[in-house]
């Protein structure tokens, strides 16, 4: 089905406007090499991502509020285009995995009717195109007004091209609260991912094409250091799915994408667009389910029936109450909606997840026997940073 789908959309692609005299010469379109200042955003966002927290609610542009139940369903996306020379190739793979694709693209790619044309044919195919800024800066050391304009400026160029856009991906998922706020005023709905391919790392002549060196992204294991495809397996199925991060500005990600999506597809995973509400209801404004979470009120475990980071709930009783927890070691989930948790040991011995001290429970206040008490992180052999945060304990 592949072959026959990848033999149809060839002469499909050959038909466009951007592919006459279209080549490798385009050198515009090739993406900038990485500097120290984007190694480090990168290695910022995996430690955030991978700790799964959202401290300040609503403040992250690289966690989604969606943080499991995905039954083995990913969502494609691609960041930094377009791109004359790689995004028809990545669309050309897409169409012969049956696969819808998002694509966050910077406002400064777009800059002939080529690019316009290729936009219109994504959207008119059924794919959704979404704002990662004007010229990709980290905003979140940008000025208020200076962001507006990175914004503002992308937002435009989509509406006028009749693309209406829902999602906003900050670079590097690098944000603040005042950033996120700024974002959300455009109606869009921040999007982080679950899974990053650190195809921008394989991609980089930094150790070699085709090669992450350490120094670049730390995250990566030794096993998987020339095998991207190998390194994004991993990952899928510690989160069972989730939004996967790709970068068609890369021509090294085209190389390997039909590859990886393979691997993929051969290990169950399908592929669904990042607006199917069933795999991200809480991303597309959903409501959550009411249900017990860390720091729920309880008298036994019997009402704390949820899991999170693959453990089950159960109720910490103490004189004059008692809270649903998890076990944890150095990190705890956070549910959209319920106060961000906190992972400290109780007992000296074990890491407990509870609640912070925050308003959605009147800090502390509507957990009877607690206390908001400053207590250190339990790192326990997690590799998680030292840190400290103001908690509701008996």
């Amino acid at each position: 089905m592949r072959s026959a789908a990848r033999l149809a959309i060839v002469p499909f692609l050959l038909a466009l406007p951007w592919t006459a005299g279209c080549s490798l010469a385009d050198a515009g379109d090739e993406v900038d090499e990485l500097n120290d200042d984007d190694i480090a955003a990168w290695n910022d966002a995996y430690e955030e991502n991978a700790s799964g927290k959202t401290d300040s609610a609503g403040c992250s542009g690289v966690v989604v509020p969606d943080r499991g139940g995905f039954n083995k369903r990913i969502a494609l996306t691609f960041d930094d285009g377009p791109n004359l020379n790689n995004t028809p190739q990545v669309l050309e793979v897409l169409a012969a995995h049956n696969a819808t694709g998002t694509f966050f693209i910077n406002g400064k790619n777009v800059r002939s009717e080529e690019h316009r044309a290729l936009l219109r044919q994504m959207r008119d195919a059924g794919h959704i195109v979404g704002n990662h800024s004007q010229n990709h800066e980290n905003l979140k050391t940008l000025s208020a007004s200076r962001l507006k304009t990175e914004v503002e400026a992308t937002h435009q160029v989509l509406l006028d091209l009749d693309i209406n856009p829902s999602y906003f991906r900050f670079p590097f998922g690098s944000s603040s609260c005042a950033s996120a706020d700024t974002v959300r005023s455009y109606g869009y709905a921040i999007t982080g991912w679950h899974i990053d391919s650190a195809d921008w790392c394989y991609g980089s002549s930094r150790g070699g094409v085709g090669y992450c060196d350490p120094a670049t992204f730390q995250y990566v294991p030794d096993s998987y250091r020339s095998d991207l495809g190998g390194f994004v397996l991993s990952q899928a199925r510690s989160t069972g799915g989730g939004v996967l991060l790709f970068h068609d500005s890369h021509a090294y990600t085209v190389s390997v994408l039909d590859n990886v999506l393979t691997k993929l597809e051969n290990d169950g995973f399908k592929f669904v667009g990042l607006d199917e509400t069933e795999t991200f209801p809480l991303l597309n404004g959903v409501k959550p389910a009411d249900g017990p979470f860390v720091g729920s009120t309880c008298t036994d475990s019997s009402q704390c029936k949820f899991s999170g980071s693959g453990q089950d709930g159960f109720c910490q009783s103490f004189e004059g109450g008692g809270f649903c927890s998890l076990s944890c070691d150095g990190y705890c989930p956070d549910k959209y909606g319920s106060a961000a948790t906190f992972c400290v040991s109780l007992d000296g011995e074990t890491g407990q997840c509870v609640s912070k001290s925050a308003a959605e429970n009147n800090q502390c206040a509507d957990l009877p026997g607690t206390s908001a008490q400053a207590m250190d992180r339990f790192i326990g052999t997690s590799g998680a940073s030292a840190s400290s945060a103001v908690v509701c304990v008996p």
